[in-house]
Formats: C-alpha cells, sequence, structure tokens
C-alpha cells in the first residue's frame, strides 16, 4: 500500500469532491483507497484552514472508519439479527470518546497524533480503553460473586484486572517531560519505538483475554521480547532527558 506521504502528494491538486470520493472507498484492495492516516491527516489540516464544511465532510467519513474498525456488535441467525448489547455499549462507548479526542484535537492539540501514523493500532486501544470503561461501571453497578467453589473472581473480571496489572515508568506518563520525550522518542530504533508508544496508550504487553488487544499481539512477538525493548528504551530515553537537563 502506498505511504501516507505519497498519497498525500497525489491529492494536492484535487477538486475536494474527488478527494471525499477517494476517502468514501472502503475496500483496502482497492487502488484508490485511501490510508486512514492520510484522512486523519487531510481532516486535521483543516484546523490550520479554519474551513469546517471541509472538516464536517471529513469528520463524517473519519467516524466511519472507525465505526468499520470496530467489531460488528450484529450478526445474522437465519432471518433474525441478534446485538450483541455488552459489545455494543462498547463500541458506543468508544465512538463517544473518539468524538471527544477529535474536539479537544480542533483546539490545537495532540489527541490524535497516534491516529495519524498507526490508526489500526490506536483504534484498538481505543476499543480496550471503552472496555474497561464500561467494565468498570459494570463492576460498580453489579454486585459480583465469587465461584461458591473456588473463592475465585468471575473470569471477565480476572481477565480485565489481568491487563491492568503493569507498572509503567512514570517518565512516559509526567506531562512535564511530553514535549521533549516525544523527540527523544523519534530517535529510538523502529521496534523500541513502536513498544514505547503503545505503552504511552496504556496498551499491555501482553492479555489473557485474546479480544483485549496487547503489544506482543499486534507486534506478534514474546510479552518478555515486548518488556526487554521497552525497558532499553526507557534507559535510552532517561539518558537523552538527562543529557537535555544537563545541558
Amino acid at each position: 500500500m502506498e505511504t501516507v506521504e505519497t498519497q498525500l502528494s497525489q491529492l494536492i491538486d484535487l477538486p475536494f469532491d474527488e478527494v471525499l470520493d477517494r476517502a468514501r472507498i472502503a475496500s483496502r484492495s482497492h487502488p484508490g483507497y485511501l490510508r486512514s492516516e492520510t484522512l486523519v491527516h487531510l481532516m486535521r489540516a483543516t484546523r490550520r484552514d479554519n474551513r469546517e464544511t471541509r472538516f464536517g465532510r471529513l469528520f463524517e467519513l473519519f467516524l466511519k472508519r472507525v465505526a468499520g474498525a470496530l467489531p460488528r456488535a450484529e450478526r445474522v441467525n437465519g432471518d433474525k439479527t441478534i446485538v450483541d448489547s455488552a459489545l455494543s455499549e462498547i463500541n458506543d462507548a468508544a465512538l463517544a470518546r473518539i468524538q471527544i479526542l477529535v474536539t479537544l484535537d480542533r483546539q490545537g492539540g495532540d489527541h490524535l497524533d497516534f491516529y495519524e501514523v498507526h490508526f489500526d493500532e490506536a483504534v484498538a486501544m481505543l476499543r480496550l480503553s471503552a472496555r474497561r470503561k464500561v467494565a468498570k461501571r459494570v463492576h460498580r453497578e453489579v454486585e459480583i460473586e465469587t465461584d461458591a467453589e473456588t473463592g475465585e473472581l468471575p473470569g471477565f473480571i480476572e481477565r480485565a484486572a489481568g491487563s491492568l496489572d503493569e507498572t509503567v515508568d512514570p517518565i512516559l506518563l509526567d506531562p512535564i517531560f511530553r514535549p521533549h520525550l516525544l523527540r527523544a522518542i523519534d530517535s529510538l530504533p523502529p521496534e523500541q519505538k513502536e513498544v514505547i508508544t503503545m505503552t504511552m496508550l496504556n496498551m499491555p504487553s501482553e492479555s489473557k483475554d485474546p479480544a483485549i488487544p496487547s503489544i506482543s499481539s499486534i507486534l506478534e512477538c514474546d510479552p518478555r521480547t515486548v518488556r526487554n525493548r521497552r525497558d532499553r528504551a526507557v534507559i535510552t530515553l532517561r539518558e537523552i532527558l538527562d543529557q537535555g537537563e544537563a545541558g
């Protein structure tokens, strides 16, 4: 597939309606398909030219891309359509969250940076965040009973907890370091940069639940490899930041 830069260069001289036509193409195998990262770039570019009409039309297509990347909550069984209510609630929470992020980004933030670079991974993280939010609400509202024989929590609670048991180095979360940190991350080797970027989005190294995306599953590598790359990257980032402070 063409790079984002290549696609953007092709779109420079196209009328806006033709750009929209290409953005409407949903099949990734279609020769005219625009990468979702390209669509995000075009939508964010309207911040500079302040064209609300263009933003609105691109935003509508962006939401369709996000919705299309989420798992379907409906399935057809014969002449009936069955809706997974839990999955539907998670998807609704994800779409509500992305609209908030777009609004914040329109005000000059960096909330869509990851979507412009790794759209699929960003949506996976968005869904994970929504899943956690829904699970926490359900946890508060429903009395959770342990198994009478084993004394263990229900499986879905154990799986959710299993994705939250990692300690993230504080330097990755401290807003004071963020501007310098993002520049430092760009200097990391690609395999470390991937891991750190996803770690900053609270994606776990591994997950016991196959439905919950993890860094190891996305990169198709052993969780120990993920942790080693993360640890090496943190050491390098600390050295870079320390040098910056000393300078």
